[in-house]
């Protein structure tokens, strides 16, 4: 078997449903199964039961890293790629990732961007625009939708969402971890011991959180984990230093908001409308939104940096 793409999910139908179909359908020269991960048994549809390729991994415990160890375990391919339910794979995702890694034999791990799909709505589209804008946006290269490929320079470069690794060099996630950063911590580990490439022939779309109630909370949720990593010692968030520029940065903005408000909303506008595929009419809202958005990153780092620096006070005063 050549590669075993692990996919969890809550339930079968929606956006689910499109990620498996998806996989199913890849033009790929070579066999390949798909274990989807679910804390019950799925009722598979009609079209789906007499698929030999799709095996149903049931999980309890929703600690997503146990969940893909759990698919990992019990894989047989020689290459694992990961998806998540709220994606769909490009057709030759698996071929054009199988095709890099053979040429490359020193290369651990490959992943790509994972922009909106072009269904998305307009307020989804919004998310989209302040992940993928450069400079300003989420600094990620998957969600910029980089072009190119590369050596990856930053653990979060690439994202699960779109990752292929040797099954010979996956040591597995850190479960005590949990949500949010396990991803990284993986990469970073692998970038250890060898390469880990971005490569923009290995694309998916990802489905965005609807700006602004939902993907505002998503993003305060990764920030305030962020902020605990940091303190927690992830060599991966205190090595990367456009955590601590842009912690600089917002201060900065917060303490002469007076003074750069002007210079804010113009630059971005710019670089808002050069990575939007939003109407010209959202255009002049953008830097409100990015304004929201950078607000939230940085208030929600601060919190989860307070609150393990607090957890990590209590726990040595009760060691006492």
């Amino acid at each position: 078997m050549k590669v075993s793409v692990i996919l969890p999910v809550e339930r079968v139908g929606g956006d689910a449903e499109r990620a498996i179909d998806s996989v199913l359908r890849q033009e790929a020269p070579f066999p390949f199964e798909l274990i989807v991960v679910s804390a019950a048994p799925l009722e598979l549809s009609q079209e789906l039961l007499p698929e030999t390729r799709v095996r149903n991994v049931v999980e309890p415990d929703r600690n997503p890293a146990t969940r893909r160890n759990r698919a990992a375990s019990i894989a047989a391919g020689e290459v694992l790629a990961f998806l998540d339910d709220d994606a769909r794979a490009d057709p030759r995702w698996l071929a054009n990732a199988c095709a890099y890694l053979d040429a490359h034999p020193d290369v651990l791990a490959v992943g790509g961007p994972d922009p909106a799909p072009e269904d998305s709505s307009e307020a989804e589209l919004v998310a989209d625009t302040l992940l993928a804008a450069r400079w300003i946006g989420s600094g990620v290269a998957a969600h910029e939708n980089r072009r190119g490929v590369f050596d990856v320079r930053h653990a979060s470069d690439v994202a699960l969402v779109n990752l292929f690794v040797r099954r010979s060099a996956f040591t597995g996630f850190d479960e005590s971890i949990g949500y949010i950063g396990e991803d990284t911590r993986l990469i970073e580990t692998l970038m250890e011991r060898g390469r880990v490439v971005y490569s923009e022939h290995v694309r998916v779309v990802h489905r965005r959180r609807a700006f602004p109630g939902p993907y505002l909370r998503q993003r305060w949720r990764y920030r305030v984990k962020t902020g605990q990593l940091l303190v927690g010692g992830s060599r991966a968030h205190r090595r990367n230093p456009k955590i601590a520029a842009f912690l600089v940065a917002g201060f900065l903005a917060i303490v002469l908001a007076p003074l750069a408000a002007l210079p804010y909303y113009a630059l971005t506008f710019v670089l808002g409308a050069r990575a939007t595929r939003l109407p010209m009419r959202w255009w002049p809202l953008l830097p409100l939104a990015f304004a929201a958005h950078h607000l939230t990153y940085w208030l929600g780092i601060v919190a989860g940096a307070g609150s393990a620096l607090g957890r990590r006070r209590r726990d040595t005063t009760s060691s006492r």
